[in-house]
């Protein structure tokens, strides 16, 4: 199957600008998660986590044009607008959605099936990876020509590269540690590195791996955790979380390749996707771990002295988010909160959808 037989696109249209307090999503009984934004703006991912049924549901939406869609792995043509959508279905895992570029408009996610193990579905081409053990984590390289992902097939948690222009093939094989799992893979812009976590027994390290030659790099050997690696738009520097200094934290850290990482700021809420990068890759945008203040969401400038600042979303319990350049050109933030500042009821988290300030 070629790639072409993927390409169709699954909505269109721009996400209305809201109040920076109006949740996007309707009240679940169950926790939203990981709020993740199309690469073109127009279309936002989320999941939701019923703890009770140990059930994780994925959906998507245009922000503020229609209810939220499910998305499950369903029997349908490959061809058809609704396809990889459904209203109802068993009760499973359905997650870890990773956006495919603009181009192709489509997106890969990982669903548990009746043995509990988990596979990889592309949406409206059904199931992409077929093999004992879990396979998932998946993202999709910017040019569109592989998905790397995590899998277990061989017992201990390796990365594979899927080539989405020869999809019938079986994956390569690119990390092959005999003492750790490899999670958390993340693509450079120019779709030839892929930084990731090698997860072991003596702590969570950093790496570096050329997509091409399958050649690893050992990025941080701190001890403890180093883990959730997020590229700069430029492809010069990885942001991520650190609990190096003190075990009861996470620290965020910029990493200039090739340089010393910095510390950017003490004791943050780690985002489901990695620390999240403005479009210009000028700041960072993330949430303090301060239930004081009800964990506000910062802003930090990259280039010294400046200091980061708190941005005003009037939400509290704030966590996972992304940002997006929308359709009108402007800078949105998603993300997860437990409600509005002077909001009576503060229960499960919902997604607000808020245009960002202009930031110095």
């Amino acid at each position: 199957m070629m790639l072409a037989l993927l390409l169709s696109a699954l909505f269109i249209g721009t996400p209305a600008q809201a109040a920076p307090v109006t949740p996007l999503t309707p009240d679940y009984e169950g926790h939203c998660q990981n709020p993740r934004w199309a690469p073109d703006g127009k279309t936002l991912s989320f999941e939701v986590n019923y703890h009770d049924r140990k059930a994780v549901e994925q959906y998507v939406v245009v922000p503020y044009a229609g209810a939220p869609r499910s998305v499950r792995p369903v029997s349908r043509g490959a061809s058809a607008i609704t396809s990889g959508f459904s209203s109802s279905g068993s009760e499973s895992v359905v997650h870890e959605l990773a956006w495919a570029p603009s181009s192709i408009g489509r997106f890969v996610y990982s669903a548990s099936g009746p043995d509990r193990d988990y596979e990889l579905y592309i949406g409206g081409a059904g199931a992409i990876t077929r093999s004992p053990g879990t396979d998932g984590g998946a993202a999709w390289s910017p040019d569109g020509n592989f998905i790397v992902f995590t899998s277990a097939r061989t017992g201990q948690g390796d990365l594979y590269l899927l080539d989405t222009n020869k999809i019938e093939e079986a994956p390569r094989q690119i990390t092959k540690a005999k003492t750790s799992a490899e999670l958390y893979a993340a693509w450079s812009p120019d779709s030839t590195r892929i930084a990731y976590v090698g997860h072991s027994d003596d702590g969570d390290s950093l790496y570096l791996v050329d997509a091409a030659s399958a050649q690893s790099k050992l990025l941080t050997n701190w001890g403890r955790t180093q883990t959730r690696p997020a590229f700069s738009p430029d492809g010069k520097s990885l942001a991520f979380y650190s609990n190096h200094r003190n075990a009861d934290r996470f620290d965020l850290y910029v990493l200039p390749l090739g340089g010393s990482a910095r510390l950017i700021d003490e004791d943050v809420v780690l985002n489901y996707a990695g620390p999240t990068w403005t479009p210009d890759g000028r700041h960072l945008i993330y949430v303090l771990d301060d239930d004081d203040r009800f964990d506000p969401v910062y802003a930090a400038p990259l280039a010294a002295p400046a200091k980061a600042k708190p941005l005003r979303t009037q939400t509290i319990g704030n966590g996972d988010l992304d940002v997006a350049t929308g359709q009108d050109g402007k800078v949105y933030l998603a993300m997860t909160a437990q409600g509005a500042e002077r909001a009576t009821t503060r229960d499960f988290r919902r997604v607000y959808v808020m245009a960002m300030p202009s930031l110095p």
